[in-house]
């Protein structure tokens, strides 16, 4: 009897476990990682995320997710993104990424040689039309290939309470 009831928890457990994960996440709509081949994003490689809404009343959080390594050798990162409606409005921003600090510690989560940032770039918006959106991401660094990039991708999650 004792056994059954350790395995009973030990099931519970797994369970809870299981459920945790699953839970810590349910505020994501959509979210999309394209890896860069050998770790250097050329800058014709535009990475393309497709998704399609129909709440257009909840306020979302839009993120940009970057994961390069630690030898990437520049503290920030510039990106087009480029934002295509189903309504056939489209935009091109610019926007700059800060990755480390002046004194070079890295921003976002390290684990070994590997820094994982994910960054707001609007929060508590909403899309105007339900349908089809289509962002890209390109580098707009100087150099034509940027080495040390392993990740880009884009997240759409319901926005969180403060």
């Amino acid at each position: 009897m004792e056994k059954v009831k350790r395995n009973s928890w030990k099931l519970l457990f797994i369970f809870w476990i299981a459920g945790s994960m699953v839970s810590c996440d349910s505020n994501r709509i959509y979210e999309e990682n394209f890896s860069v081949e050998n770790n250097v994003w050329n800058k014709e490689d535009v990475k393309s995320f497709a998704f399609d809404i129909t709440d257009t009343l909840s306020p979302l959080d839009l993120f940009v997710n970057i994961r390069t390594t630690t030898d990437y050798a520049y503290s920030n990162l510039y990106i087009f993104l480029y934002s295509e409606y189903p309504n056939g409005y489209t935009d091109k921003d610019t926007l700059e990424f800060i990755l480390a600090e002046s004194d070079g510690k890295w921003l976002g989560e390290s684990s070994g040689t590997v820094v994982e940032n994910q960054i707001l770039i609007s929060r508590g918006g909403r899309f105007p039309n339900s349908g089809k959106y289509i962002f890209k991401i390109q580098h707009a660094m100087r150099e034509p290939d940027l080495p040390e990039i392993i990740d880009i991708g884009f997240r759409v999650a319901f926005m969180e309470a403060k």
